[in-house]
């Protein structure tokens, strides 16, 4: 296993994480993306998830998490709000419903709700370049990231395209893979820093609730921090 830092840099700004957002998250993703590749759509994802090329570190009583840091973010500007509106065309929602490509319940369109009334919301998107730590083989990493096109929320208008990715040898004592959700009984001499307790998921995917668990986070990473 290598000591590794992997950086992203960005084209577009991405939408600010509004929590951690884990190196081996994104590993996960690529992985099951590469077994729909392979095997099809059928497959179930939760198979693939923790079946990454990195170390794992066991604090006991089967709590474990693998050796890859939240992201951290070199700001090159302040959090600014994108905003998006949407809207479903009446004539073109007809000719698809005719099409067989669109079911609507009502014969007559409600303007005044629903896909057909007009929306606005807003969204803070930042651009950074991404820094992680992990413990793992450097080749099965890089090939997995060399997939990743985008990163973070609304990548289907564009958000957090990828510009390069870059995955390198560092020294061990570099290495902060602990930067992350860690167990509430791991040693205290590989917490970097202050943690505070939380319920959250010590590994992915962290979307399920149902895997909340009291685990520590470092404080410094809090939102993007």
């Amino acid at each position: 296993m290598d000591f590794l830092k992997v950086t992203i840099r960005l084209s577009t700004p991405m939408v600010e994480p509004g929590d951690l957002f884990h190196l081996d998250a994104l590993l996960g993703a690529l992985r099951v993306e590469q077994a729909r590749a392979e095997f099809g759509e059928g497959i179930n994802p939760r198979d693939y998830h923790h079946d990454l090329p990195l170390d794992k570190y066991s604090a006991g009583e089967g709590d474990w998490v693998f050796k890859a840091s939240a992201f951290t973010y070199a700001r090159e500007l302040e959090s600014q709000n994108s905003m998006q509106t949407g809207r479903l065309n009446i004539t073109t929602a007809a000719k698809h419903r005719d099409e067989g490509f669109l079911l609507l319940r009502a014969a007559k369109p409600n303007i005044a709700g629903g896909p057909f009334k007009t929306s606005i919301y807003q969204y803070p998107v930042i651009w950074a370049t991404l820094t992680a730590y992990c413990v793992g083989e450097q080749a099965g990493i890089a090939e997995l990231l060399s997939h990743c096109r985008q990163v973070g929320g609304r990548r289907g208008v564009g958000s957090g395209q990828v510009a390069g990715v870059s995955v390198e040898v560092i020294d061990e004592n570099e290495c902060d893979w602990s930067l992350r959700a860690m167990p509430e009984n791991s040693d205290p001499q590989l917490l970097a820093g202050d943690y505070a307790k939380v319920m959250a998921s010590l590994r992915g995917p962290y979307w399920d609730r149902t895997l909340h668990q009291p685990v520590l986070v470092p404080t410094e990473l809090r939102q993007g921090e």
